[in-house]
């Protein structure tokens, strides 16, 4: 009978099992040199490194990748906190690049009246001030430089990789035609199957409804959830596959919809897919969350004087038809603009420890 081992990290034992088990755990970074280990039977503990069937003097191959290797739930909420923690400062630098632009965007658009929306009175046509094309256009260069930012600021600390800001901005700048194009690719097809779908959907109701209109309102409906669902699970890692591949846009999306959906066989919680949905999920509520809160306080002064829901209408129709913003506007869209740059970060913290996770499952089924 094979022998058998017990191993003790952090005060925590685990097993008994074989030497052929330890050897997995050794190359999915689960059981490291330092780890002591226990054969079953025996009362001493001595290091992982003195067993040489599982560590072996090092040969000429390269190490392997521990950075790739399959990670539980617990390690993937530890590894985002981590990363979310040591590179905060630089997560909101890079956040700014496209924050300060998008919120001077909207605080520049012009304001149409609720009341001309709902009346059907509100111009065809709106001129836009030159600051609006100013920031759209300062916002399409900055936005793929934020992104492969983030991604290579998360990757660092994962890697241990010592680089400076500047380094980080200047492989940013270097990824930005890629990550720009990989976008375009993205939020085109997004647009696409539910733009088309929607038109469809709104020229069935304005033809009058009946029970024929209804049911394809209703398949057209599916289709395009159908539809946005699986280009959310092939598109899952396409900021990591932009912006740390060395592939252009097409393979780029190629490569993300193979991570996301390697490991068919694995438990639902163990795929790629489903991780980056609850992930995502998670991350959406969290925001919402927060902007909620953190808007609550401006409700309930502007309310202050509202006793009754007549005030509380014309208090809306006041604010809407307001050419410009005021104080309390303004501080309430700062502190939601603030909320998103801060949240940013976790998700890209989150995906890209997933993107490793993925990759060491998608190596395992090739």
């Amino acid at each position: 009978m094979p022998d058998e081992w017990m191993v003790r990290v952090d005060g925590h034992e685990y097993g008994p099992v074989d030497a052929e088990t330890l050897q997995e755990w050794k190359n999915e970074g689960r059981l490291i040199p330092a780890n002591e280990v226990q054969k079953v039977g025996d009362e001493r503990w001595f290091p992982a490194s003195q067993l040489p069937e599982v560590f072996a003097a090092p040969g000429p191959s390269e190490p392997p990748d521990l950075i790739a290797r399959r990670r539980t739930w617990p390690e993937i909420v530890r590894e985002t906190v981590r990363i979310y923690r040591l590179g905060f400062w630089r997560f909101m630098l890079f956040g700014l690049l496209t924050a300060v632009p998008m919120y001077v965007l909207q605080s520049a658009f012009p304001k149409i009246p609720l009341q001309e929306l709902l009346s059907g009175s509100a111009p065809t046509s709106v001129t836009l001030p030159p600051v609006c094309y100013l920031m759209l256009a300062v916002l399409i260069f900055t936005w793929p430089v934020s992104t492969a930012a983030f991604q290579f600021v998360a990757d660092d600390i994962l890697h241990a990789r010592p680089r400076t800001i500047a380094g980080q901005f200047s492989a940013a700048l270097q990824r930005c035609g890629r990550v720009l194009g990989t976008g375009l690719l993205v939020y085109f097809s997004y647009f696409f199957w539910f733009f088309i779908p929607l038109t469809v959907m709104i020229g069935l109701l304005a033809a009058g409804i009946s029970v024929l209109s209804l049911l394809l309102y209703l398949l057209i409906g599916a289709f395009m959830v159908y539809m946005n669902a699986r280009l959310f699970i092939n598109f899952l890692f396409w900021e990591q596959t932009a912006s740390l591949g060395e592939e252009g846009p097409l393979l780029a999306l190629r490569e993300s919809k193979e991570l996301a959906r390697c490991a068919p066989e694995a438990p639902r919680l163990e795929r790629p897919l489903y991780r980056g949905a609850v992930v995502a999920s998670v991350w959406l509520l969290v925001l919402l969350f927060l902007t909620m809160a953190v808007q609550f306080p401006f409700v309930l002064v502007r309310m202050s004087g509202v006793e009754n829901p007549e005030q509380a209408a014309a208090l809306v129709q006041s604010l809407s038809q307001a050419k410009a913003p005021d104080g309390l506007t303004i501080a309430s869209e700062i502190a939601a603009a603030v909320i998103n740059l801060v949240v940013r970060p976790l998700l890209a913290a989150a995906f890209i420890v997933l993107y490793y996770d993925a990759r060491a499952r998608y190596s395992r089924t090739t």
